[in-house]
């Protein structure tokens, strides 16, 4: 991180904790004086500076037309402060919803923009911190709503940070802006990530059309014993009859129902949560009636829109405390 990029993080966040005193978060706010800040951009800065050499050719001629041009210059540039500020003045923000996505994948929010001005705003400019910018005009008294996108990158609740509403209108030399703290939160499930196909082990002994594997912990049956089988398995109890030497074999039976088991699975918290979204988007697009096993919850097999969903929050939220900002 560079000097000037060092410093200027620290002044962002002092800036921001002094604008939290006058703004504070909300889920509707509308902008005012007390919100609204102002002043000359690039090209205002450059304006002044002709004005001045303009001025100063007047005066050192003594030329009125050309000091008369300086002073309507100046003119212009006072008006343009009290437009550009009533441009923003005024207008009311309001968060509507969320739109889930997948990590990685842009989350999508709903704001709804209403201005009191009598003649609309013209030329607003909106973002979130480090998204995408959408410019848009409002008419008087008809609320609009405006899809804005921000990037996600991990499973949870993604909070987009603060959102910068800004207008240059109408000379594009004076800049009006606010950075407003909504609460807004959208929920991010986990990167669906192609692993083994999950198994759930049956409740109770075979059933059909189920699968079985060796290894369980039922018993099967008998088989002549082999060098190298494990001594905890011999049947000792044949042997002592005089049966002969046998070894006891185990197996695991499987449910034929499809379960996202997450104890089926010996990868990496995150890497699991991935996996089960990816089998359950496979079940749901293949029709295969699914269900969800997570520590503390169980969903019985289903299909549809709104068991996806339900199986998909569970993933997002697995080992996430719940957050009072979150609208379902």
């Amino acid at each position: 991180m560079s000097i000037s990029t060092y410093w200027r993080a620290i002044w962002q966040r002092r800036f921001f904790r002094w604008i939290d005193k006058r703004a504070p978060r909300a889920r509707q706010i509308s902008l005012n004086r007390k919100n609204l800040y102002i002043f000359p951009n690039r090209t205002g800065f450059l304006y002044l500076a002709m004005t001045l050499v303009i001025w100063l050719l007047g005066t050192n001629y003594q030329n009125n037309l050309i000091l008369a041009l300086a002073y309507l210059m100046i003119s212009l540039f006072v008006v343009a402060i009290h437009h550009t500020f009533a441009n923003l003045s005024g207008i009311s923000v309001r968060f509507i919803s969320a739109t889930p996505a997948f990590a990685g994948e842009p989350a999508s929010f709903v704001l709804e923009f209403e201005t009191r001005h009598k003649r609309g705003s013209e030329n607003v400019e909106i973002c979130w911190q480090g998204g995408e910018r959408h410019t848009f005009a409002l008419n008087p008294a008809e609320p609009q709503r405006v899809n804005l996108r921000a990037p996600s990158k991990v499973r949870g609740y993604l909070h987009p940070g603060r959102l910068l509403i800004q207008s240059r209108f109408p000379l594009g030399i004076i800049r009006c802006w606010s950075w407003l703290n909504l609460e807004a939160v959208a929920l991010i499930y986990p990167q669906p990530i192609a692993i083994d196909e999950p198994h759930h082990q049956a409740s109770s002994g075979r059933e059909e059309g189920g699968s079985s594997t060796r290894g369980g912990d039922d018993f099967s049956g008998l088989r002549e014993y082999q060098a190298g089988d494990p001594i905890k398995h011999i049947a000792w109890k044949q042997y002592a009859q005089n049966k002969g030497l046998f070894t006891k074999e185990y197996e695991a039976y499987f449910s034929a129902d499809k379960w996202l088991d997450w104890h089926s699975l010996n990868q990496l918290q995150e890497l699991r949560l991935s996996g089960l979204c990816y089998w359950a988007l496979h079940y749901e697009r293949q029709q295969i009636p699914y269900g969800l096993s997570l520590p503390g919850l169980t969903l019985e097999p289903a299909l549809g829109e709104y068991h996806l969903q339900t199986v998909l929050k569970a993933l997002a939220q697995f080992n996430l405390a719940r957050e009072a900002g979150y609208v379902d």
